[in-house]
């Protein structure tokens, strides 16, 4: 073989490992930069934006001290978390829109989801409905539900959807059971809002406060009631509150431990 053919062989496969060797290092340097950004995105946060969006349960009460969604700071300050916690709570809001039931004349969860929720940019976000969606009005059993169950399904998986697709972490709070004054086909109808709740938490791996199943419980224990937790027998009053606050804190810190730089 001519000399000069064999050193161009030489140098071409050389410079060809030369290559392969770069361009190695160039895919491992550049898959560490892009773990190293991903892991600074979604952790270290020093303080937690949250919302808390939902209905009258949620909504501040001139009757309450302090609802839930107001008790959350303390309770996380405590664990060495700073919290915002906005309260996004409107009486008589269900998870539709006002064309879809209009007896109080409000921005229900759809028309308000984007200036109350998503401009936020919450860290976090808390999705308390279904007491309104799932009210009879009618009061008889077997009447029609102000949101029916197929439309609260639909409504709560484009609103857990979206939150996931914006960064957000979500819990969903299953809505808490009615007290003695109302019939049990009240409670009958609600639960079924209830089960819904529970399989979207798991289908989309949300965290979960299980008000009704709390409720429930509560009211098994002798010598206490459910009514001890309520106003009214469907708005929680401030032991009430005070019992939720410390579960939901308690699924905070579960779900965002890993986020959180404490």
């Amino acid at each position: 073989m001519d000399l000069s053919i064999g050193c161009r062989l030489f140098l071409e496969v050389f410079s060809y490992r030369r290559m392969l060797v770069g361009i190695s290092v160039f895919l491992i340097v550049t898959g560490l930069q892009a773990q190293m950004s991903l892991n600074q995105s979604s952790s270290n946060l020093d303080s937690l934006t949250i919302v808390a969006f939902g209905n009258s349960i949620t909504a501040e009460r001139k009757t309450i001290t302090a609802v839930f969604a107001q008790r959350l700071p303390a309770l996380l300050e405590k664990e060495g978390i700073t919290a915002k916690v906005i309260n996004a709570g409107i009486g008589g809001s269900h998870t539709g829109r006002r064309i879809d039931h209009d007896l109080f004349k409000i921005r229900h969860a759809l028309d308000r989801f984007e200036s109350d929720v998503l401009e936020k940019n919450p860290d976090l976000t808390i999705i308390g409905f279904g007491t309104n969606d799932s009210a009879i009005d009618a009061k008889v059993e077997g009447g029609d539900s102000r949101i029916p169950l197929k439309a609260y399904k639909s409504n709560l998986k484009f609103i857990i959807s979206t939150l996931k697709e914006n960064g957000s972490k979500v819990i969903l709070i299953a809505p808490n059971c009615l007290g003695a004054a109302y019939p049990e086909f009240r409670n009958e109808r609600l639960y079924k809002y209830v089960k819904v709740v529970r399989r979207l938490a798991r289908k989309y791996k949300t965290g979960l406060f299980d008000n009704y199943a709390f409720f429930r419980e509560y009211d098994r224990v002798s010598g206490q009631s459910m009514d001890d937790l309520m106003l009214d027998g469907v708005h929680p009053n401030d032991l009430g509150h005070e019992f939720m606050a410390a579960r939901l804190s308690k699924e905070i810190l579960r779900i965002m431990a890993k986020y959180i730089n404490k």
